[in-house]
This record gives C-alpha cells, sequence and structure tokens, in this order.
C-alpha cells in the first residue's frame, strides 16, 4: 500500500474512533482530518499543502488547520533527532553538503545556497533571514515534477550549496543527485548515488523519486 493510501486509511480509522468514543477522543477527528488532507495532497503533488512561504514561515491558517499533525511531526522529529546517532549534516564534495532539518545552534557554517526541501516545519530565523536561504517544499517521500526540479536546481546561485529535508535521506538524496548531475560532477545516478551513500548512509529513494529522477536524468541527457 502506497504512503498516500496509508495516510487516508489512518485519518479514516482516527476520525471513526474520535466519532465513536466521543469525549477526549473527539480530538482524534482533528487529527484524522489532517492526515486525510495530507494524503489527497500526496495523491494530488499538492505540496504547498501547508502554505509554507518563501521565508521559511507557515501561515496562521495553517497552523489552525494542521496543529495536531505539525504538532505530531515536529515531536517525531525532535525523537529521532535525540535518539538518533547520525550526523546532523555530511559532506559530500567541496561544494555540497547533506543533512537533516538543523537547529539555530547547529549552524557554524556559510553557505551559498540553504535549501530547506521540508513542506512541514518551519525553518529557524537564522537561517531564513539570510540571502542563502530557499524554500522548495516537498511532501515527505514524495517529488516534485522533473521540470519544476530542474527550474529550482537551476536557479541556485554559484558556490557551496547546504540540502536538507527532515532528515536528510529521501528528499535531500533526490535534490542532491539532481545537482550533482547538473554541476558535472558526476556523470549517471549510480555515480551519483554510491557518492551520496558514502557520505550519508541513510540516504534511500523510494520508487516515486527514482522514477522522478530518471526521468529528470533522461531529459537532461543524463546516464543512468
Amino acid at each position: 500500500m502506497s504512503y498516500r493510501y496509508l495516510l487516508m486509511l489512518l485519518g479514516v480509522v482516527l476520525v471513526l474512533l474520535g466519532i465513536a468514543e466521543q469525549g477526549w477522543f473527539f480530538a482524534a477527528v482533528w487529527l484524522g482530518g489532517d492526515f486525510l488532507i495530507l494524503g489527497i495532497a500526496h495523491a494530488r503533488g499538492l505540496h504547498g499543502v501547508f502554505g509554507k512561504r518563501v521565508d521559511g514561515t507557515l501561515p496562521l491558517w495553517s497552523w489552525v488547520l494542521f496543529f495536531p499533525l505539525l504538532l505530531y511531526t515536529l515531536g517525531v522529529w525532535h525523537l529521532i533527532r535525540i535518539f538518533n546517532r547520525e550526523a546532523s549534516r555530511n559532506i559530500v564534495t567541496e561544494r555540497l553538503v547533506v543533512g537533516r532539518r538543523l537547529l539555530s545552534s547547529e549552524i557554524d557554517e556559510k553557505f551559498d545556497n540553504y535549501v530547506d526541501l521540508t513542506a512541514e516545519f518551519v525553518e529557524p530565523q537564522a537561517i531564513s533571514h539570510t540571502p542563502a536561504y530557499r524554500s522548495f517544499p516537498i511532501l515527505d517521500g514524495s517529488t516534485p515534477s522533473p521540470e519544476t526540479l530542474k527550474q529550482a536546481v537551476a536557479g541556485l546561485r554559484a558556490g557551496r550549496t547546504f540540502i536538507h529535508c527532515a532528515q536528510g535521506h529521501g528528499r535531500t538524496g533526490l535534490f542532491a543527485l539532481a545537482v550533482l548531475l547538473n554541476s558535472g560532477e558526476v556523470h549517471t545516478i549510480n555515480e551519483g548515488m554510491k557518492l551520496l551513500r558514502v557520505a550519508r548512509p541513510g540516504i534511500s529513494l523510494n520508487k516515486e523519486q527514482i522514477r522522478c529522477i530518471k526521468m529528470y536524468a533522461e531529459r537532461a541527457g543524463y546516464g543512468l
């Protein structure tokens, strides 16, 4: 079962549970509704479902509508950050660094491009208020169109680039592969994937992300 259908199924279960149990369980309807909306957004490629702005913030309506989901997502992210021994970021090449979403206290390097791929998180102001910040929201486990991905990569400034999503695995791997191919530092997807996995072993693409990068490579004339 695909991720989008799992989200929808979970949403339906929570809504029914909340309606049946009433009381405090009624709060499950709110979270269940959020999961349903997110599942539909995944199915339709609506990466802007949370309304994330170019400055890395979320509007008030998003906090109101998605509050339980955003709270849940942030809690899970912090738990993984605390208990996971994986580095917050890893150097791939002299001009490319990949990693997870950083805390303000973890920022100790300067980049020409700071690419935030999360759709569901607010970026720390210490990062989002810099000229290097680039917000390119992608839903977790999902992909943009190859054309949109190409435009985003082409819009980066020359210099050193940091790319992150929530944990620095799927979305980060997809975008980093496109950057490596575009820069000529690798010539095939396999070559780029090996380079990324050496730097950050947790990087892994799902079927949808593999299909996206293959289409990106084919249309740009890169090898597989």
